[in-house]
């Protein structure tokens, strides 16, 4: 994780990150490495602080007002992933969980998730088909194709239609044979294990074009977000929320897959682009054993310094709090991280 943190310090120091911390960067929230999703410290009802935290992957949670609002489910990894410091499991509290879509690494621990906490589960068709599957009470699914505008807890939720990245033939199979050059091959239960967990999901082909959601939160002081779970194409879809959110507080967009940076940056700076946020997050940039390698950010983060200079970026750690501004005039700047 040294990559990261080094990542994390350089981006600091370029974009001025972190305003000056006001008195509420002392809340508990502030200063936990717990997942609120876990019963971790949330911030107060009075408190106009967002605490959002990485969990891995592309998972995310918002806490926010004594309330904590979650972005895909997948935390028992494959073997050898790194690990996020807590099981499906733990995972007791939720207002409501937002999946992208359902491949096994946005949606496998679903089942689990939903049954613990009780909270709604807002996907397209085919991930609520999978949930199910996977064991979601079906009292308990939101099924959403595009255009919706949900409500859960003090959060307004719109919907939007992405669609999911594609990449060249063959990709894999380099990966594969790096993974095989430079690690030991799975052991046998390993091996098992990883077939599990890859089954806890789909991959169907319709999800590219489908099954895949973008996700905008208002919240009533104006606090605006956006998550991006696959940087695909752009559709009409995520236009639409881009004109109905206009530039954002935070985006989390995926950067996934692509090792040459110059191929992953042209997917996922267009998102940027088109929010224009205060803050840019990444996502789905860490190693998936035996398929996906961990991903350098610093040259997309160079790329937001020198072309958009008015967006922060920040690179995260498994579960360390970014408290950011809710309200007033600094609304979206960082007042703190806990490395």
């Amino acid at each position: 994780m040294s990559k990261i943190i080094t990542a994390f310090a350089t981006g600091l120091a370029l974009a001025g990150a972190i305003a000056a911390a006001p008195a509420n960067a002392a809340e508990e929230a502030c200063n936990s490495y717990k997942a609120a999703v876990t019963g971790g410290p949330l911030p107060a009802a009075e408190s106009e602080t967002m605490v959002i935290r990485w969990l891995a992957n592309a998972n995310y949670e918002f806490a926010y007002k004594n309330k904590v609002y979650l972005f895909d489910a997948y935390f028992d990894r494959v073997p050898r992933a790194h690990q996020v410091g807590f099981k499906a499991a733990d995972v007791t509290k939720a207002e409501a969980v937002f999946v992208s879509h359902a491949h096994f690494d946005h949606i496998s621990d679903i089942g689990p998730v939903a049954r613990q906490t009780g909270a709604p589960v807002v996907g397209a068709p085919i991930t609520a088909r999978e949930a199910m599957r996977m064991g979601v009470p079906e009292k308990q699914l939101v099924v959403a194709t595009g255009g919706e505008s949900l409500h859960f807890g003090d959060a307004t939720v719109e919907v939007a239609l992405a669609q999911h990245s594609t990449i060249q033939p063959g990709l894999t199979d380099i990966y594969g044979q790096l993974y095989a050059n430079d690690s030991p091959a799975y052991t046998p239960a390993e091996k098992s294990l990883a077939g599990y967990v890859k089954s806890l999901g789909s991959f169907d082909p319709e999800i590219i074009a489908k099954g895949t959601l973008a996700f905008g939160l208002t919240f009533p002081s104006g606090f605006k977000a956006v998550l991006i779970g696959s940087a695909g194409p752009i559709t009409d879809g995520v236009r639409d929320l881009a004109k109905k959110l206009g530039p954002v507080d935070v985006a989390i967009v995926a950067y996934q897959v692509h090792a040459v940076a110059e191929s992953q940056i042209a997917y996922t700076w267009p998102f940027i682009e088109l929010f224009k946020p205060k803050l840019f997050l990444p996502a789905h940039h860490d190693a998936s054993f035996g398929a996906w390698i961990d991903l350098g950010l610093e040259p997309l983060f160079e790329k937001i310094r020198d072309e958009t200079p008015d967006t922060k970026f920040l690179a995260p750690l498994y579960r360390s709090p970014i408290c950011v501004s809710a309200s007033g005039p600094n609304k979206g700047e960082v007042i703190s991280f806990k490395p």
